[in-house]
């Protein structure tokens, strides 16, 4: 069992070394959302080490979700950032508070100047996006097919961001909601842009649409795929940072 905790501790600090070198690249100003992107490919791409077991008598359909991974690297960057430009944050990683426990909180001086919330993916919460998910989701609970009116879903999501404003005493744009892409979100035969998606997350977060920090502006990437060929990566993570320096 000790072993196995070794290989777990030397996990965590291969992201944290990560984390670290994107840190450093951040201080100096440097671009690092391409990079950070090819991380979170590299996450993906570990958590399908279960299929190299495959043989004519086992098979597995299961991997682990990443989202944990995610959010650690994440926090590990605004650590170490925090280290490299001496901004005295402390970074709170699944800390509950309350009846609340965002994903990640960033406290300055007992004071919470930033929450960020990460979706490694948003196809469960697509209609929060997609005005033409939403509006399928509509024709079909009016059809019947369905009992879920789709504003339930966006009254979840909303009610989530009102327990922060109230238990640490911020206004919306304090809150950053990260996605990756917009795997599971956008299809390939929708005519909606990258402005429309932020456009509906606007309408149905009550956030500026600028507190989405969308990584990537190839509508069609996948980063869980194992060819990956276009990042087309976004400035808003360095933007984010910008803004919660100050």
């Amino acid at each position: 069992m000790n072993k196995l905790i070794r290989l777990k501790e030397n996990y965590y600090k291969y992201l944290d070394k990560k984390s670290r070198h994107v840190a450093r690249l951040l201080s100096m100003k440097r671009p690092i959302t391409n990079l950070l992107l090819k991380y979170i490919n590299e996450l993906y791409n570990s958590a399908r080490l279960d299929a190299s077991f495959k043989n004519k008598n086992f098979e597995s359909a299961y991997h682990n979700p990443i989202s944990s991974d995610l959010e650690f690297l994440v926090a590990r960057i605004l650590y170490h950032y925090s280290i490299y430009k001496k901004l005295n944050w402390k970074i709170y990683l699944r800390r509950q508070v309350g009846k609340t426990a965002p994903d990640i909180r960033i406290d300055k001086n007992g004071k919470t100047i930033a929450i960020v919330e990460i979706k490694a993916k948003a196809g469960w919460i697509q209609s929060f996006f997609s005005v033409e998910k939403f509006r399928k989701d509509m024709k079909r609970f009016k059809e019947g097919k369905t009992k879920k009116h789709p504003n339930e879903l966006l009254k979840v999501v909303k009610k989530q961001f009102k327990k922060y404003y109230q238990e640490f005493n911020i206004k919306p744009d304090k809150i950053f909601v990260l996605l990756p892409t917009w795997a599971l979100v956008h299809r390939k035969k929708s005519t909606l842009r990258v402005k429309d998606y932020y456009k509906e997350f606007a309408k149905n977060s009550g956030l500026p649409k600028d507190n989405l920090i969308l990584l990537s502006n190839n509508l069609l990437l996948n980063l869980s795929s194992n060819s990956v060929k276009q990042y087309l990566p976004t400035d808003r993570f360095e933007r984010f940072i910008g803004k919660i320096s100050k």
